[in-house]
């Protein structure tokens, strides 16, 4: 009795469980819908506002950044539009409209910063490492080492010669794309948690030598321009830019990737 009592609890949390991520999931889907709405009637901040509640409710997406990267371009504002790009590639890093538009507000920063160009082997390198995004590594790591494990147990109960030398290629084959992806996955995650990106949000921001009101000027920056953040010191945060020039500026001044 007392068994049959305790599954018939468990059996009414897990649908009432089931009832709240419904509910959940159909509220997001409804801001999702009334901001791709707004959108299309030019609507942009009633637009962004519905946005806002899908990734207020714990969801997130490249499609939902890309939409909120679109919306704060078309008001002008460069820097939320740049931040979202930015998000948006993260997950979706060939998706071809993300990094078109992506490039297409960059022209709009006003702060240019060269750099000497690269050797070329250090930026093919670099375009395979990234490809993917992390979740999509995830995925392709396991499906080639659920692969792997299947070919090596299919190999050692297989009798036939021809056909397991076959299989033994295949199994080589798939546990090299098993370690590369397994290597990928671990140089992005490694990438992510060492270093990390913002963009400076404010249309113009003096850098300061210290993390004090009355510090010297160092430089200025302006609205979209992409910093590495490398220390902090509460409301300060301490930035260094592609080309090596560093200093201070307030946290409220950017919006991390």
């Amino acid at each position: 009795m007392k068994n049959t009592f305790n599954n018939c609890c468990i059996f009414l949390l897990f649908i009432l469980l089931s009832i709240s991520i419904s509910s959940a999931q159909s509220g997001v889907d409804y801001y999702f819908e009334q901001g791709n709405q707004s959108y299309r009637d030019s609507k942009f901040k009633e637009a962004i506002e519905q946005y806002q509640k899908v990734i207020a409710a714990g969801y997130e997406s490249g499609g939902l950044y890309y939409n909120l990267g679109n919306c704060y371009y078309k008001l002008g504002e460069i820097g939320y539009a740049i931040l979202y790009y930015e998000k948006a590639r993260k997950l979706l890093p060939n998706d071809a409209e993300v990094n078109f538009n992506l490039e297409l507000a960059r022209l709009k920063v006003v702060d240019r910063i060269e750099l000497p160009p690269r050797f070329f082997l250090f930026e093919w390198w670099d375009k395979i490492k990234y490809f993917y995004s992390i979740p999509q590594l995830s995925r392709l790591m396991i499906i080639f080492y659920v692969l792997t494990a299947t070919i090596f147990i299919v190999y050692l109960f297989l009798k036939r010669n021809r056909i397991r030398r076959l299989l033994f290629y295949i199994f080589i084959g798939s546990l090299i794309f098993t370690i590369f992806s397994g290597y990928f996955l671990f140089a992005n995650i490694k990438e992510e948690k060492s270093n990390q990106y913002a963009i400076l949000l404010s249309q113009s921001v003096n850098v300061l030598s210290a993390p004090e009101e009355n510090s010297t000027d160092v430089f200025i920056l302006h609205e979209g321009v992409k910093v590495k953040l490398e220390d902090s010191r509460g409301d300060w945060l301490k930035i260094v830019l592609p080309d090596g020039k560093s200093g201070w500026i307030k946290r409220n001044n950017i919006g991390i990737i």
